[in-house]
């Protein structure tokens, strides 16, 4: 892969990565380690793909691999540390006040969830992958995706403040 190439893919895909480690580890510095690994692995990589839209879908699915792969490391489970959320870096830039609290409120929602149910929604609503589509990506069936939908906006329900 050329230089350029990879500095371009890595401008275009880097925050995105990052979004979905940091929808695992709600940790910065996991999620950086894990974007790094993903951006190695492409760099290492001998795939060529069809259009960027194949290409996306392959980081993704790298990318929740690792994740999956750091949850299982024996570092991992013998270090604790405090919940860390840095919301204003997630959530995005907005002109109004209000809108920010409610994306704050939105965001500390999303991140209460299970795992399972964070990356489901964080593909389908923030990425605006279909349903088969996420399946395909986290490799489940699509009921599977559906189901975990359906559950994490019950307990976002359950989250957030009725209006």
């Amino acid at each position: 892969m050329i230089k350029e190439e990879f500095e371009q893919k890595i401008h275009t895909y880097s925050d995105m990565i990052f979004r979905i480690a940091f929808n695992y580890f709600a940790n910065r510095e996991d999620a950086e380690d894990v974007m790094q690994d993903t951006f190695l692995k492409l760099y290492q990589s001998e795939r060529r793909f069809e259009d960027d839209e194949k290409l996306k879908a392959w980081l993704i699915r790298v990318t929740i691999n690792k994740c999956k792969s750091m949850f299982r490391s024996p570092f991992r489970k013998r270090r604790t540390e405090l919940p860390e959320y840095e919301w204003e870096n997630m959530i995005g830039e907005g002109d109004i006040e209000n809108d920010i609290v409610i994306k704050h409120t939105v965001y500390s929602a999303v991140m209460e969830l299970p795992v399972k149910y964070r990356v489901v929604v964080y593909l389908y609503y923030y990425e605006d992958y279909s349903i088969k589509e996420t399946a395909e990506i986290i490799g489940v069936k699509e009921t599977t995706v559906q189901t975990q939908l359906m559950r994490a906006r019950k307990k976002l329900k359950d989250y957030l403040p009725a209006k």
